[in-house]
């Protein structure tokens, strides 16, 4: 059984579902989180410290800033905490109700909405981050929308075909990816969609592979 298959059919080892059974803290530049049971735990996975890292080096300078999928919430009290205007979204309440409370906690000013993607919003924003789920599993119960993307990468779909209602022109729109997932499939899916991903950033990580951080374009 190949790496991929393997990851696909359990991405998370024993010892760790079982460490993120219970209510953990986290802490990441000076930013102390709760993480919730069946949240998407930030300090586990180097995607959202890469995301995280490049954020810091941003100017947003009041910019609107879009975080899609926010768990935690640990990435949009990072763009709030460096000035921008930040919307989050997610399609989980409790991934919801954990933004919240470390929205508080961390005396960040956000604005939190539950929603499927780009549903309940009616604006554009000058950035969009996501770090999306890509494990092409049909998501049976509301943790596991953090990991799977359907298994025809229905997320993917869903996500390209809507995205122009979000951006406007000069939108910074950010995806963290992994070598572990289907990026040609991805890679289809946007370009179905008139949207082409540009890599900005490589990194080699310990056990995880190659991570990438890619602009999403538009093309005619």
């Amino acid at each position: 059984m190949n790496v991929l298959v393997r990851k696909i059919l359990s991405p998370l080892p024993f010892l760790v579902r079982w460490y993120l059974s219970k209510k953990r803290t986290y802490r990441y530049q000076n930013i102390y989180i709760d993480v919730f049971p069946g949240v998407f735990h930030p300090g586990l996975f180097f995607s959202t410290s890469i995301l995280i890292d490049f954020i810091s080096r941003q100017s947003f300078s009041g910019d609107s800033v879009l975080e899609v999928g926010s768990g935690t919430g640990i990435i949009s009290i990072k763009a709030s905490k460096m000035g921008a205007k930040v919307t989050a979204v997610d399609i989980s309440s409790l991934a919801i109700e954990n933004t919240k409370v470390n929205t508080k906690k961390n005396n960040a000013e956000i604005t939190i909405v539950q929603s499927d993607l780009f549903e309940r919003l009616t604006s554009s924003f000058d950035w969009i981050f996501v770090n999306p789920p890509y494990y092409p599993k049909k998501a049976t119960k509301e943790e596991e929308f953090a990991w799977y993307c359907g298994e025809q990468h229905e997320y993917f779909s869903k996500f390209f075909s809507k995205l122009s209602s979000v951006a406007h022109d000069k939108s910074q729109i950010i995806m963290v990816l992994s070598e572990v997932c289907d990026l040609k499939t991805i890679f289809r899916i946007a370009s179905d969609h008139h949207f082409e991903l540009v890599k900005i950033l490589e990194k080699k990580v310990w056990l995880d592979g190659k991570n990438y951080i890619f602009q999403i374009k538009t093309f005619q």
